[in-house]
């Protein structure tokens, strides 16, 4: 193994600090990428701010009296994601990363004011067909015990998948024809702003349509974590218990403008709620979680 590099920081770092070196450190091709290291950074005593949880809460569609939004940590722990990518050691591109997967599990009560101790770490290194793929995890805690636990998974892909055939990748799947449709909402490039404005994810991916044709896209994409917080504060508020885990599998992004339906259904006893391409019908991304099993 290349070992584990730990960082202890006393504040969460400035993101326009860092986001120069994520943009314009070397890396070298991901083939040439051999044995990744892991790299973990902590942060003790941050404090939550109200302001930027009901900014966050406003944007994304959650009902500010609902308490502070399930997605909210994942933004919290942004600038720590990026001191990862900013760093050496880090052997990947962060510019073209594919997010994957997602899931979270709220095991405690978080709210505004409160300090918390953030861990992240980058771990977890598989080499697939498709790329190399890779964990960022992250828990949020205080007085020890663990209140927020987060594992995003991202593909750095490569130059060409091994063992292409030339055909093309199955198309995602539909919602099924009797999802309840909750809202149908107007995607635009203003959106994506709002929502790095208040999340601090700049990649440029979701702001130009210049950048994103440089990484191989077709153009602007909208983030993928504001998907899943806009589908999970749509009314009614589902009813996710504490401990339960939020698996969400993201298939295909949203191209910029666009407009998309939040649908929800029930399927082997699991509620699933999915952003779907409000013309074909066609998921973009779908979250569910299971009943929590007592001990």
């Amino acid at each position: 193994m290349a070992g584990t590099l730990h960082l202890n920081l006393t504040r969460l770092p400035s993101i326009w600090a860092t986001y120069p070196r994520v943009l314009l450190t070397r890396r070298p091709p991901i083939t040439e990428v051999e044995d990744p290291q892991q790299i973990s950074v902590t942060v003790r005593g941050v404090r939550i701010d109200a302001g930027s949880v009901e900014g966050y809460a406003a944007m994304c569609g959650f009902d500010p009296a609902a308490g502070l939004p399930v997605t909210y940590p994942h933004v919290l722990a942004m600038p720590l994601h990026l001191k990862i990518f900013a760093q050496r050691a880090f052997a990947l591109r962060p510019m073209g990363l594919i997010h994957l997967a997602n899931s979270i599990e709220c095991l405690g009560v978080l709210e505004p004011g409160r300090p918390v101790d953030i861990t992240v770490a980058a771990c977890n290194y598989q080499r697939t067909d498709a790329g190399l793929a890779f964990d960022i995890a992250t828990e949020i805690g205080a007085d020890g015990q663990a209140l927020w636990r987060e594992t995003c998974v991202f593909l750095s892909r490569w130059p060409e998948p091994v063992g292409r055939t030339g055909a093309r990748p199955p198309r995602p799947p539909k919602a099924p024809k009797d999802a309840a449709v909750l809202a149908e909402i107007d995607v635009s490039p203003d959106t994506a702003w709002a929502y790095a404005r208040v999340s601090r994810d700049f990649n440029p991916i979701h702001l130009s349509d210049r950048a994103a044709r440089f990484f191989g896209l077709r153009g602007a994409i909208g983030h993928g974590m504001w998907s899943l917080a806009c589908s999970l504060a749509q009314a009614p508020l589902p009813e996710i218990p504490r401990g339960a885990r939020i698996h969400t599998q993201f298939l295909t992004p949203v191209q910029l403008p666009a407009r998309v339906a939040v649908k929800e259904w029930i399927a082997e006893g699991q509620k699933k709620r999915a952003l779907c391409d409000l013309r074909t019908g066609r998921v973009h991304m779908y979250a569910w979680w299971e009943a929590v099993i007592p001990a």
